[in-house]
């Protein structure tokens, strides 16, 4: 029966993948558009700053449709999710209206990435048209308020610091080059190089999504952990191949800027190393949703905190120490990126390895069986079998009702994990 459940992982993945692609894909018909203007470089430079700054706080949005995942089960609850996204959503509006309208605004254009004062304006008007993307990206959502946001905040700020990664990169490039036409272009590849990069891997993010979809409340169904590991590792094995294959093998990178976005090849060459470095992107982002979306099944978001502290921090230290080694422009940038997703990653795992081991120690033995693919039950009032995360099997007693979000579900955690 493995083949029916590796098909339903397959189901489940297929929309959300083709929907992340679709977005990456949508991200380079605008810098398509943008390309065709008569002032290319500085018209992706601003598309660029504006759209990271954007994406930065409309990033913790994107985890609400994880809280629906876990945590609603019915109309009222969904009601309660969307009371709490319009709600936060105002706040990100507010901001944006401050950067458009107020001196923040120029302190962020002018005084930190040092733009010039056209370049600057034509920013802030970017980031006023792109401010309602949050609220789009927190909808298909669904407690109380509080338990939402319990659930919720951790995954925000990590989501936060993952997409302020980008402008804060933007930012220290340009400071580097001095605000100089240099800098201009730096960003102007930036903004090209980063949804590029992301066509290949940016739908393994989504893997996190299978554990709580498939395995949350201990429920008897096909799938089993196992089945959710080897097909982690099948999804991360074919885009590590496609990755390589696009952005090594001479020539691919250079005729599609050229070619579909009609770019020069000066810019274009400008390209290349950058998406070189991308190309081991896939290798973290599986490692690290696989992690992810067994602590998000378990509700120990909390854990995930620290790998968005620990990433800001060594984000910000390679940005220093790179460009006194020589490395500027859009590979520093890049290599930056690259550099956090190394640290947050191993940082999940070890959370991972931490709550492992707590909940071991504080769940009472359980007796185990040989694997099996279908719960089997007993009489009413007997012990009954269900099949545990890694398609093992463990008896709990049928009346026993274990509540969520308190931690303690009588599960036997995987050793292998």
């Amino acid at each position: 029966m493995d083949f029916k459940a590796y098909w339903l992982l397959t189901k489940f993945i297929a929309p959300l993948a083709l929907t992340i692609v679709a977005v990456d894909l949508s991200d380079q018909v605008l810098n398509r558009g943008l390309s065709s203007a008569k002032n290319a470089t500085e018209m992706l430079a601003i598309f660029g700053i504006a759209y990271t700054l954007t994406q930065f706080a409309s990033g913790p949005f994107q985890e609400f449709k994880n809280v629906s995942l876990v945590l609603v089960h019915n109309k009222k609850e969904a009601r309660i999710g969307l009371i709490t996204l319009f709600l936060l959503s105002a706040i990100v509006i507010t901001l944006a209206l401050l950067i458009a309208y107020t001196d923040f605004g120029y302190f962020i254009t002018h005084t930190l990435f040092r733009l010039d004062e056209d370049v600057g304006q034509a920013t802030r008007k970017a980031v006023l048209m792109l401010s309602f993307i949050p609220l789009f990206h927190g909808m298909e959502s669904s407690l109380s308020i509080l338990r939402v946001l319990m659930f919720w905040w951790p995954l925000a700020i990590v989501q936060a610091v993952q997409k302020i990664s980008r402008p804060m990169i933007n930012l220290f490039v340009a400071r580097d080059l001095g605000g100089s036409d240099e800098a201009v272009q730096a960003i102007a590849v930036l903004t090209l190089v980063y949804p590029t990069g992301r066509i290949p891997y940016g739908w393994l993010n989504e893997l996190k999504s299978l554990q709580p979809a498939f395995l949350k409340n201990n429920q008897g169904t096909l799938v089993h952990r196992r089945h959710i590991r080897n097909f982690d590792i099948c999804c991360l094995s074919i885009v590590l191949m496609i990755s390589f294959s696009l952005f090594w093998i001479p020539g691919i990178v250079t005729s599609f800027y050229t070619n579909s976005l009609d770019l020069s090849m000066e810019v274009a060459l400008m390209c290349v190393v950058p998406l070189k470095i991308f190309s081991v992107f896939p290798l973290f982002t599986g490692w690290r949703s696989h992690n992810t979306s067994w602590l998000l099944m378990m509700k120990k978001t909390a854990a995930l905190f620290p790998s968005a502290v620990i990433r800001m921090v060594f984000l910000i230290i390679v940005l220093i120490v790179f460009p006194k080694m020589g490395l500027h422009g859009a590979p520093l940038g890049v290599a930056a990126l690259l550099a956090g997703f190394v640290v947050e990653t191993i940082s999940v795992q070890i959370a991972s390895f931490i709550t492992e081991y707590r909940m071991k120690r504080n769940q009472p033995a359980m007796v185990t069986c040989e694997p099996t693919e279908n719960a089997e039950s007993s009489n009413d009032g007997e012990l009954k079998t269900s099949p545990l995360l890694n398609g093992d099997t463990v008896y709990r007693e049928d009346d026993v009702q274990i509540e969520e979000g308190e931690g303690d579900e009588l599960i036997e955690m995987d050793s292998n994990l």
